[in-house]
């Protein structure tokens, strides 16, 4: 496990956890964000960046965490910084969702590795997208401009714009004129 992890990264995932504690703690959305600019992420103007969480900091990291103008990130999201992350313009991210960017089974000794290849893919999300309570953004997905993804729902596929989603998986309920 060490020779595939290897000591540059161990030194970078120490790091960055230490890093991550300190956001933990930082008590109100400025500091979170100055926190977040500090480590790379690229933070537009007149964001709200609750209690987050974030994974996989030791790999693409904040450099891959891009949010626009007007970003809101409600109290528990979970954001996968294994690849990037984008975010456009007015952008609601509400209370328990999670956007991924990486799927993977474990470690390359895994049994299941050789049916389910690790793989890291770009997830965006364009302006004026709101994802409702505990939705969850699978790796790799685009959803469209002013796009509704209801309470609940798991986007596994690219999302067209101005359209509503629902369900698991989630397809297009409405469209948004």
């Amino acid at each position: 496990m060490f020779k595939e992890i290897g000591l540059k990264r161990i030194i970078k995932y120490f790091f960055m956890e230490l890093w991550y504690w300190v956001f933990l703690l930082l008590p109100y959305s400025p500091l979170r964000i100055w926190w977040l600019r500090l480590g790379g992420a690229k933070i537009g103007r007149n964001c709200f960046i609750d209690r987050i969480f974030l994974m996989n900091l030791d790999r693409t990291g904040l450099f891959g965490l891009t949010l626009g103008n007007d970003c809101y990130l409600g109290p528990v999201v979970l954001l996968d910084l294994a690849g990037k992350i984008t975010l456009g313009n007015q952008v609601t991210v509400t209370a328990r969702s999670s956007i991924l960017s990486h799927h993977s089974v474990g470690y390359n000794d895994h049994p299941l590795i050789k049916f389910y290849p690790k793989k890291v893919l770009h997830t965006r999300l364009e302006s004026g997208v709101v994802l409702g309570v505990n939705s969850l953004i699978l790796p790799g997905v685009i959803i469209g401009k002013e796009t509704l993804v209801a309470a609940g729902a798991v986007v596994r596929k690219d999302v067209p714009e101005r359209v509503m989603v629902a369900g698991i998986p989630a397809i297009v309920k409405k469209k948004l004129q």
